[in-house]
């Protein structure tokens, strides 16, 4: 904890990690990490089974925490978006909320115009209930294909693993690596900036 402080005091480039409930954190008291991001919710019936426990230990330590939601295109983005509000409204949470859009669903073909306007949809609804829009994440590829000029309104995360990033982000998802207090790998990102960036 002592080092994600000073990182935070600092300014500079920190690191933090994303988890859900593939993820095991062993030792809460261990982790160096400068920032957490957890999936609360995906689609419009899945609610992650641990991430309400990693809220709670992330706020007891003062590790800044933000949640997100994995878009599915197999239901309306405003239903979408309300599953998610639903299950993290009462939360203590200070980061930006996050949009993790990195797939077509499979049976659920969608144009690029219509992914771009159910996008659009989560985001402005965002904007109206948490104050931010959300933080787009996907792989660099998906964002040239689907959202190149459109949500200049929104930071962006690259998801793209061992390669860089070109795309102008706030965050690189850069590493799958092994972190202290979370045992086996876990998504290493590199934060571009200060932590303020990503504040709610």
């Amino acid at each position: 904890m002592f080092f994600a402080f000073l990182f935070n005091i600092l300014n500079i480039n920190a690191y933090g990690v994303d988890l859900s409930h593939h993820n095991k954190v062993t030792d809460w008291n261990s982790i160096t990490a400068s920032f957490i991001y957890v999936k609360a919710t995906e689609g419009t019936t899945h609610v992650d089974s641990k991430y309400r426990n990693f809220v709670a230990n992330a706020n007891k330590r003062n590790i800044p925490i933000g949640v997100y939601h994995f878009m599915t295109t197999s239901s309306s983005a405003k239903s979408q978006f309300y599953h998610f509000y639903k299950n993290t409204k009462k939360l203590n949470v200070q980061l930006i909320p996050v949009l993790d859009i990195e797939k077509i669903t499979k049976g659920y073909p969608i144009s690029k115009k219509k992914l771009q306007s159910e996008v659009r949809v989560f985001v402005n609804l965002c904007k109206k209930y948490y104050g931010k829009t959300p933080i787009i994440y996907c792989s660099q590829h998906f964002y040239m294909k689907y959202f190149f000029g459109k949500f200049s309104d929104c930071m962006y995360w690259c998801g793209d693993v061992n390669y860089p990033a070109l795309i102008n982000h706030v965050m690189h998802q850069k590493y799958i690596k092994k972190v202290p207090g979370i045992a086996g790998k876990v998504d290493y990102n590199v934060l571009n900036g200060s932590i303020k960036r990503i504040k709610l």
